[in-house]
C-alpha cells in the first residue's frame, strides 16, 4: 500500500499543476476575453448624460413663456393605495380645501400646457407634524424622473426659538429649545444640494402631461402647484435707475440686530451659541457662558437660512453690515445670499462674499467703491442670510461627476486586477476597458481646469486646488503608462478619498454672525476686535475664573444633599442637551434636582464605587458589561424589584434585558441599542445582475458571484466579527450557555456548525479580515456587506459622491420548515446603571424611568440631531421612540423589521473570557488551519474554567459535570 501511495505522488503532482494552469489560463481569459467586452455594459456610469446640467442643455433654446398655470393640490388624478390622504380645511384662513399628503406612497397631477416651453415649478405647502425633520419627495414628470437631482426635492420646516434663553444658577444662558413655527410657504424647487444656483427648469411640450409627488419623508399639506417663469433679479445700477426717490438726507440712524435674537430659521441646529473670544462681542462676560452669536459649523450648508427681524425709524435709504467671522475656509470664501422682506434687492446680494480672517471682521455690502444703498420704508422688516455656493457651484458639480466616474473606473479596474494586484504583470487593462485612458484624460483636465478657476477665486495658494492637481497629475501619469496602474492602484484609491472628502469639505461654509447693523449712509464702521489691555484684562480675568469653575458639570449645580448625581459618558453637546430637557422638563415636573458630571471613561467609575468617595446615584451610556460585572459584587441595584418595572419593561425589545440580567435580578437597562443590517451597492449589483440574497445559501452564491468580478462581501466592519458568528448561532436554534449560565455549550452541534460555517467564509471563501468598510464600499470593492445599523448615517452624511446608489436590507437568514426565514441577530448598545450605594433610591429611579419614556428618548434624539446634525442620529433603546426619529419611511420600515429578529447574548460571570477565547479559536482556524472543532472544544473547555473560578469567587454554585 505504501509503494502505491509513493508511486502515485508524481502523477498527483502532475494533475494538481495541470489543474493550477488550467485555472490560470481560465483567469487570463476571463480579464482579457468575454468578461472585458461586458465590463461597458455592466457599469454604464452614472453620468453627465442623466444630471440637470445636461437636460438643460437640450432644450436651451426653448421659451420661456409668460404664462402661470395653478393647479389646486385637492385636483388629484390619481394616487397609490398606501399614500395617506385628506382634504383639509383649517389651515387656511379662507377655510379653501388644501391637501394632506402622507410619507408613504405617491400623488399625481394631471394638466394642460398651452404653450410649449421651459418653466419653473413652485410649491404653496404646509409643513404639518412630522417627526421634525424636512419634507422630501420625488418629482416625475410624465411618469419619468425628468434627472437624477429630481430625485429629492426638500421642503424645509420653520423654526424658532421657544423664548429668551433662559440662565442656570451659575450665571450661564442656557440654549433655548427650538420649536417648529408652521406656515403657508411658497417654495421654487430647486436643487437641494446647491450644486445650481438657479431653481430648477422643466421643459413641457403643448399639451397634456403629469406631475408626480413620490414621499420619501415626512408628511406635508400643499395648497396649489404654480407652472410659470420666474423674473430676471435686476443688477444694483438698474435698480438705482428705477427708483425715483431721492436718496435720503437723514443722518445718525443705525439699528443694531443681535445675531443671536434671530426671528425663523430654517432647521433646529441654528440656536444661538456662546463665543468668549472677543470682549467686544455683544454681550460679553469673562466668567459666565452668554449666548452672543449665532452661526458658526451648523450654519454651512446650501439652503440654510436664518431671518432677523428689525425696524426702521425713517423710510429712506440704508446700508447694511455685518460683524461676522469666517475662520474656517482660508481659500474659498463663505456666500450668503440676501433677502429683504422675502425678495433678494438685486442681483449682488445673491452672492455675498465673506472671506476668511482668524479675527472678527465687519463689512458694509457694497462693490468695493461704495456701499449698497436698500430703499426701506418706515416700520417693520425681514432680513434673511441664505447659505450660497453660486460662485463654486459648477466646481462642485465637474469634481463631484469626477468622483463618480473615477470611483467607477476604480471598481472598473478592481474587477479586472483585485484589490491587490500583481505589481509586476501588466494586466493590459486598456484593452480590456475600453474608455480607461479617455477617463483618465478627461477626468485630468477637468481637475485641473477646476483648480484653476479655484485659484482666480481663492487666490493662487489655495489650498483647495492641491488636492485637485494631485489628483490630475497621477491621473495624467497613469494615462501615458497604463502599464503602471496596477502599482499605483493602492495610491489611486487614496486620491479617490482625497477627492471624495474634498467635495465634501468643500460645501462646508460656517460664517459667524454677532451682530447687524441697518445704518444711514453717513454711520462709519465699528471697531470689533479689542486692543492689547482689553485682551490682556480678558485674559486675566479668565484665568482666576478657571478655579472657581468646574467645567464637569454641566447647566445648574444643586446642593448635593439635594439633587441625584448622575453620571454619563457622553459628549459636552450631548451632555448639554440632555442637561436642558432635566431643567426644562423632569426637574419642575418631580422637583427632583439633578446634577451631571461628564466621564470620559468608565475607570472614573470604577474607582468611584470602589472606593466610595462620591459614587453616582446614576450613570448613563456606560458599556452593558458593568451590569452584571459590578451587579454579582453588589454594587448596583436590582431594578426588577422595583415600582412601575413592568411597565418599564415593555418600552423595550423582547431580549433587551438579557445582557442585564443574571440570576434572577435586573441590574440595568438599555439606553441604546445597536444590531446589523445588510448593506448594499444597488447600482453595482444591478449592473451584475446579482438579487439581494435572503438566505445564507443565497449569500454564498452571491460571494462567488463577487468574487468572479474580484468584488467582495463585507462580513462585519473588519477584524473579528462575532455578529457573523451570533446570526449563524441563534438562527440555528444555537446558544452561547446553559439555561442556568453555569456552562459555555459553543461546541454542542449548533455551536459547532455555526462555527465552522463562520470560519469557511474566510478558509473557504476568501473573506479579507482587515479592510476598511467605509471606504471599501464608497469605491464599490465592497457592494455588499453587513454592518452595523448606525452606519447608515455615515454613508449619507460622508459619501456624497454615492447618495441614491445604496439601500439597506435584512440580513440573510436560514430558511424554517414553515418557509418563513430566521434572520436572528445579536445587538449591542448601551447602559443605564443604579448604584446600590445611592441614598436616593427613589429619586434615582423616578429619573431613570422618566429618562426611557418614549417621549424623552424621542425628544432627546431630535434635539440631539438638531444640535449635531443627521449624522449624529440617536439609537434610541425605546422601540416606539425610534418611530418618532426622522427616518425615511423606507428605510425605516426595513430596520423596524429586522429589529424584530434581535435576540441578545446572556452575560455571566468570567463572559469577558467568551470573546477572547472565540477569537483565539478563530484566528487559530483561519490563520493557523487548525480543525474548527477541535479548536471550539479546546477554547470551550478553557472558558467553562474561567466561569467556574468566577462562580467560586462570588459563591456561586458550580455546574455538575
Amino acid at each position: 500500500m505504501l509503494r502505491f501511495k509513493e508511486a502515485m505522488k508524481p502523477f498527483l503532482r502532475f494533475v494538481l499543476i495541470l489543474l493550477f494552469l488550467l485555472g490560470l489560463i481560465t483567469k487570463i481569459i476571463f480579464a482579457q476575453g468575454s468578461s472585458a467586452k461586458n465590463l461597458n455594459v455592466i457599469f454604464e456610469l452614472i453620468s453627465k448624460e442623466s444630471s440637470y446640467e445636461t437636460y438643460l442643455s437640450k432644450f436651451s433654446n426653448k421659451n420661456r413663456p409668460e404664462v402661470v398655470l395653478v393647479i389646486p393640490a385637492v385636483n388629484y388624478s390619481a394616487y397609490s393605495k398606501d399614500m395617506e390622504l385628506k382634504k383639509l380645511t383649517n389651515l387656511t384662513q379662507d377655510k379653501h380645501p388644501v391637501l394632506y399628503m402622507g410619507e408613504n406612497g405617491f400623488v399625481e397631477w394631471t394638466f394642460n400646457i398651452e404653450e410649449e416651453g421651459l418653466y419653473n415649478i413652485a410649491v404653496k405647502y404646509y409643513p404639518v407634524p412630522g417627526k421634525n425633520s424636512a419634507i422630501e419627495r420625488e418629482i416625475l414628470i410624465d411618469g419619468k424622473r425628468p434627472f437624477n437631482e429630481a430625485r429629492i426635492v426638500r421642503f424645509e420646516r420653520i423654526w424658532k426659538d421657544a423664548g429668551d434663553p433662559l440662565r442656570d444658577n451659575r450665571g450661564n444662558e442656557l440654549r433655548p429649545l427650538q420649536v417648529e413655527f408652521p406656515m403657508w410657504v411658497e417654495k421654487v424647487i430647486d436643487d437641494s444640494d446647491g450644486l445650481y444656483s438657479e431653481p430648477f427648469l422643466f421643459y413641457f411640450s403643448k399639451g397634456r402631461h403629469t406631475l408626480r409627488f413620490v414621499s420619501v419623508k415626512e408628511p406635508v399639506a400643499i395648497d396649489y402647484i404654480k407652472i410659470f417663469n420666474l423674473k430676471d433679479i435686476p443688477y444694483y445700477r438698474e435698480v438705482m435707475k428705477e427708483e425715483h426717490i431721492s436718496k435720503s438726507n437723514f443722518k445718525n440712524i443705525i439699528v443694531k440686530i443681535q445675531g443671536e435674537k434671530a426671528h425663523l430659521k430654517s432647521e433646529p441646529t441654528l440656536y444661538p451659541v456662546y463665543d468668549m473670544s472677543n470682549p467686544l462681542n455683544e454681550p460679553y462676560s469673562s466668567k459666565n457662558k452668554l449666548l452672543n452669536i449665532i452661526g458658526g459649523y451648523n450654519w454651512r450648508s446650501a439652503g440654510q437660512w436664518i431671518e432677523w427681524k428689525f425696524t426702521v425709524p425713517e423710510s429712506g435709504f440704508y446700508k447694511i453690515g455685518f460683524k461676522f467671522r469666517q475662520n474656517a475656509n482660508p481659500g474659498i470664501p463663505s456666500e450668503r445670499t440676501l433677502y429683504i422682506d422675502g425678495v433678494v434687492p438685486f442681483r449682488e446680494v445673491r452672492n455675498i462674499k465673506f472671506k476668511y480672517d482668524t479675527k472678527w471682521q465687519f463689512k458694509y455690502l457694497g462693490d468695493g467703491k461704495e456701499d449698497y444703498l436698500f430703499y426701506l420704508k418706515k416700520g417693520e422688516h425681514t432680513l434673511r442670510l441664505k447659505v450660497s455656493y453660486e460662485s463654486i457651484a459648477e466646481i462642485m458639480r465637474n469634481v463631484l461627476q469626477c468622483s463618480i466616474d473615477l470611483s467607477q473606473l476604480y471598481t472598473k479596474i478592481v474587477m479586472i486586477t483585485s484589490p491587490n494586484p500583481d505589481p509586476y504583470r501588466d494586466y493590459l487593462l486598456e484593452q480590456s476597458i475600453p474608455d480607461l485612458i479617455p477617463t483618465l484624460e478627461r477626468n485630468a483636465k477637468i481637475l485641473k481646469e477646476n483648480a484653476e478657476k479655484l485659484k482666480i477665486l481663492g487666490g493662487e495658494k489655495v489650498s483647495e486646488a492641491a488636492t485637485l492637481e494631485r489628483v490630475a497629475i497621477q491621473l495624467e501619469g497613469m494615462a501615458k503608462e497604463p502599464e503602471t496602474i496596477a502599482q499605483r492602484l493602492q495610491r489611486y484609491r487614496d486620491n479617490l478619498s482625497a477627492l471624495s472628502a474634498w467635495v465634501l469639505a468643500i460645501r462646508e461654509q460656517p460664517l459667524d454672525i454677532d451682530y447687524i447693523i441697518i445704518a444711514s449712509p453717513d454711520m462709519k464702521s465699528p471697531r470689533v476686535n479689542p486692543n492689547i489691555l482689553e485682551a490682556f484684562l480678558d485674559g486675566i480675568k479668565k484665568f482666576f475664573y478657571s478655579f472657581l469653575e468646574d467645567y464637569n458639570m454641566i447647566g445648574t449645580v444643586y446642593d448635593k444633599e439635594k439633587a441625584i448625581n448622575v453620571w454619563v459618558q457622553m459628549g459636552r453637546d450631548q451632555a448639554e442637551t440632555l442637561k436642558m430637557l432635566i431643567d426644562t422638563d423632569f426637574t419642575p415636573k418631580t422637583g427632583i434636582g439633578v446634577n451631571l458630571n461628564i466621564i470620559t471613561t468608565e475607570a472614573a467609575l470604577l474607582f468611584s464605587v470602589a472606593s466610595k468617595e462620591n459614587p453616582p446615584d446614576v450613570a448613563l451610556n456606560v458599556p452593558r458589561g458593568l451590569a452584571v460585572d459590578y451587579g454579582i459584587r453588589g454594587a448596583l441595584v436590582d431594578i426588577s424589584k422595583l415600582s412601575g418595572f413592568e411597565e418599564v419593561k415593555k418600552q423595550f425589545a423582547p431580549y433587551a434585558l438579557v445582557p442585564y440580567s443574571f440570576g434572577g435580578k435586573v441590574y440595568g437597562l438599555p439606553m441604546t441599542q445597536d444590531f446589523p443590517i445588510m448593506f448594499y451597492r444597488a447600482d453595482i449589483l444591478g449592473r451584475l445582475n446579482i438579487e439581494i440574497p435572503n438566505t445564507w445559501e443565497e449569500l454564498y452564491e452571491t460571494i462567488a458571484k463577487l468574487q468572479s468580478y474580484n468584488l467582495q462581501f463585507a462580513a462585519g466592519t473588519g477584524g473579528t466579527s462575532f455578529d457573523i458568528f451570533n446570526m449563524l448561532l441563534l438562527q440555528r436554534g444555537g446558544r452561547y450557555y446553559t439555561e442556568d449560565g453555569k456552562r459555555c455549550v459553543l461546541n454542542n452541534e449548533e455551536g459547532v456548525t455555526a462555527f465552522k460555517e463562520w470560519t469557511n467564509l474566510y478558509v473557504l471563501y476568501g473573506i479579507p479580515l482587515y479592510y476598511d468598510f467605509f471606504n471599501r464600499f464608497r469605491t464599490g470593492e465592497m457592494p455588499l456587506g453587513i454592518g452595523p445599523y448606525t452606519m447608515y448615517n455615515q454613508f449619507k452624511v460622508a459619501a456624497p459622491e454615492i447618495s441614491g446608489l445604496w439601500g439597506i436590507a435584512p440580513v440573510p437568514g436560514r430558511r424554517k420548515n414553515d418557509g418563513s426565514i430566521d434572520r436572528s441577530v445579536a445587538g449591542g448598545g448601551n447602559a443605564i446603571l443604579i448604584f446600590a450605594q445611592t441614598k436616593k433610591l427613589k429619586e434615582a429611579w423616578e429619573f431613570v424611568k422618566w429618562w426611557v419614556s418614549t417621549d424623552v428618548q424621542a425628544r432627546f434624539g431630535r434635539e440631539l440631531e438638531a444640535v449635531l446634525g443627521a449624522g449624529a442620529r440617536y439609537n434610541t433603546a425605546n422601540i416606539e421612540a425610534m418611530s418618532y426619529l426622522p427616518w425615511p419611511s423606507s428605510d425605516y420600515k426595513i430596520l423596524s423589521t429586522q429589529w424584530k429578529y434581535l435576540k441578545e447574548i446572556p452575560n455571566v460571570p468570567g463572559s469577558y473570557y467568551v470573546s477572547r477565547h472565540l477569537d483565539n479559536a478563530f484566528r487559530e482556524v483561519v490563520m493557523l488551519g487548525e480543525i474548527p472543532r477541535e479548536a471550539i472544544e479546546k477554547y470551550t473547555r478553557e472558558i467553562n474554567k474561567e466561569i467556574d473560578r468566577k462562580r467560586e469567587e462570588f459563591g456561586l454554585e458550580l455546574a455538575k459535570d
